[in-house]
């Protein structure tokens, strides 16, 4: 028979990867860990992780898909229960792109804690590539990014859009400019996140449009990594608005990029799921955070972000 600790076992091998710190993390020791991960291979006549590389085998990702499934459901009782006595609680896992966190994770939880003080809030940070697989393989209650590639499996609500900048060292010769446009950088070596992510292919299609290249000094998957490196002096990037910090804005150049359509973020979730009550609360509340018109929370919208519910 299936337990449920011998699923909590192989997704806590999924999550970090290593036998040992899987241990670590379920508070208890790796002998536990193997055990477990026995029974449960011998429990479904298959091999569930490779040993050598403690990643998970195709049999491994199948069983774990469910098992998160099954776990969740599992917590989504006890939250329900809960809800209906008017007490929000459980566990909410969801993903956020990393320059979004930056700027609300402090204010979401600073919210959530007002309001739903049992509620446990994990936040885990990615592109929207990697955000996307974790949503489809139930990592994710849901998250936040811009809009996913597979939208037969995922529904997208777009909630924000924010322009796009240049951003480079005060002293590069476009620093001083107002605002360019992509033909000002037509054979100027900029940092770009790599072909065939979602962010790249809608930059070389606005640029074809104009009749330019965009020669990359490098490719670099991240937007956050590519604003470091940007603030490093290695070369300009194109990024959204709330990459750059305010409180780095007088320390570098950030350019408006004229003719650009702005960077389109919402919620991706999972097509036909039914939400636990701490999970609905989650997204009530940033729901709240972009449609309210009077919010103490209003201020905390970096320059260039702009809510598009209203």
């Amino acid at each position: 028979m299936i337990e449920l600790r011998q699923l909590r076992t192989l997704l806590a091998i999924e999550d970090f990867k290593s036998f040992s710190q899987a241990a670590a993390a379920m508070g208890t020791v790796q002998s536990n860990v193997s055990a477990h991960l026995a029974r449960l291979e011998d429990s479904v006549s298959a091999v569930l992780v490779d040993r050598r590389t403690g990643v998970l085998t195709q049999e491994g990702s199948a069983v774990a898909i469910r098992a998160r499934r099954l776990l969740a459901e599992l917590d989504a009782i006890d939250s329900d229960i809960s809800a209906m006595k008017n007490d929000v609680r459980g566990r909410v896992r969801i993903g956020m792109l990393g320059t979004v966190a930056r700027w609300f994770v402090p204010a979401l939880l600073e919210e959530l804690a007002a309001r739903h003080p049992n509620l446990h809030l994990e936040i885990a940070e990615g592109t929207t590539s990697a955000l996307e697989a974790r949503v489809h393989s139930n990592a994710f209650e849901f998250a936040i990014m811009t809009r996913p590639s597979n939208t037969d499996e995922l529904i997208f609500r777009a909630i924000f859009e924010e322009s796009l900048v240049l951003i480079t060292t005060k002293e590069h010769h476009l620093a001083q400019r107002d605002s360019i446009t992509l033909v000002d950088l037509d054979s100027e070596p900029i940092l770009l996140p790599p072909r065939g992510t979602q962010f790249r292919d809608q930059l070389e299609l606005i640029a074809a449009q104009a009749g330019i290249v965009l020669t990359p000094k490098a490719e670099i998957d991240g937007i956050r990594l590519l604003a470091s490196m940007a603030f490093d002096g290695f070369a300009p990037t194109i990024a959204p608005a709330s990459a750059m910090p305010a409180f780095l804005i007088d320390r570098f150049g950030v350019v408006k990029i004229e003719g650009l359509p702005p960077r389109r973020v919402g919620v991706a979730r999972r097509k036909k799921v039914q939400h636990s009550a701490a999970a609905k609360a989650v997204l009530r509340l940033i729901d709240d955070f972009f449609t309210a018109t009077e919010t103490p929370l209003r201020h905390s919208y970096p320059a260039g972000v702009r809510s598009v519910l209203g």
